[in-house]
């Protein structure tokens, strides 16, 4: 289990990796355009290998989020055709840098509801951006939500029925949120909530398609539907929810990565780091062994 963080990119994607390693982070997070926009992620093909250079004397995995404005809920077309290709423009960089996968909200239905053909239609859009390159090693990764605002994947099933309608597709996978899934009435804080949650997910989903896990804290109690992120310790779930479900077996070899707003306010930082490794450490698990930092200076 690699405990990680979502770093920001200013001034360089390659830069993520040493600023992951100055505060302990073990895995990376990354945007390579802005959240908030439909500017697509113009990359160059020296920045590309500046990218994989200093991520191999890191020594550590990367994931990329994709923008917040994807929705693959709406009936706009014109959003829709944005949505698809944001993820594929996305896709496509993540095979190009050899990064994991690109994590990303479905999106919201607005009010239409949610049923079978709806996951049809989505499967459908998501499968354009899988065959556009076949051969692209790199990962959809579906994330749950917090159940707010008409969302989409708040409940397992939900997300599990976008895989089936896919044909079980292998470059599809799955990033649960600690923060949304309590805030959808997973339990993930106790034992018996924990076990309860994670039987659900591995009928409906399979833990197999478990490859990242987004780790928040909550400042809201269970079941409130509501997304607000706290640093670890300081919300609901709390340190010893955290050593409930770091010691589930479907998370032991998943990393953990922070999105959490950081005591300085700054987002992810070394106090929220050395808290989910000493609960790593309490639950008997290993730390990777990564390469000397001044390995990164030398890869530029």
């Amino acid at each position: 289990m690699r405990i990680g963080a979502h770093v920001s990119s200013a001034g360089g994607h390659h830069l993520v990796f040493e600023r992951a390693r100055a505060i302990g982070a073990e895995a990376v997070q990354l945007f390579i355009s802005a959240p908030q926009q439909w500017k697509r992620p113009a990359i160059s093909d020296e920045q590309v290998a500046l990218f994989r250079r200093q991520q191999q004397a890191a020594g550590i995995p990367a994931f990329f989020h994709g923008v917040y404005l994807i929705n693959f809920g709406s009936q706009d077309e014109a959003l829709l055709a944005r949505s698809v290709a944001s993820l594929r423009a996305y896709r496509h960089f993540a095979g190009q840098m050899g990064v994991v996968g690109t994590i990303f909200h479905v999106g919201s239905h607005l009010g239409a509801g949610y049923d079978g053909a709806m996951a049809e239609r989505i499967a459908g859009m998501l499968a354009t951006v899988l065959d556009d390159e076949p051969d692209n090693p790199s990962l959809l990764i579906l994330e749950n939500n917090a159940g707010q605002g008409n969302c989409i994947g708040g409940k397992f099933w939900e997300l599990g029925a976008i895989i089936r309608a896919l044909g079980g597709h292998l470059r599809v996978a799955v990033c649960i949120d600690t923060c949304h899934a309590y805030a959808m009435g997973y339990d993930l804080a106790t034992p018996e909530g924990c076990s309860q949650a994670m039987d659900e997910f591995d009928r409906e989903v399979g833990f197999e398609r478990l490859v990242a896990v987004h780790a928040n804290d909550t400042k809201q109690p269970l079941g409130t539907f509501r997304d607000r992120h706290e640093n670890i310790g300081e919300g609901h779930i709390g340190t010893g929810g955290f050593r409930t479900l770091m010691g589930h077996p479907a998370f032991r070899e998943v990393p953990f990565l922070l999105e959490v707003p950081g005591f300085d306010g700054k987002g992810p930082d070394v106090k929220n780091i050395r808290r989910l490794k000493k609960v790593r450490a309490e639950l008997g698990m290993e730390a990777p062994r990564l390469p000397p930092i001044s390995r990164l200076a030398k890869a530029r």
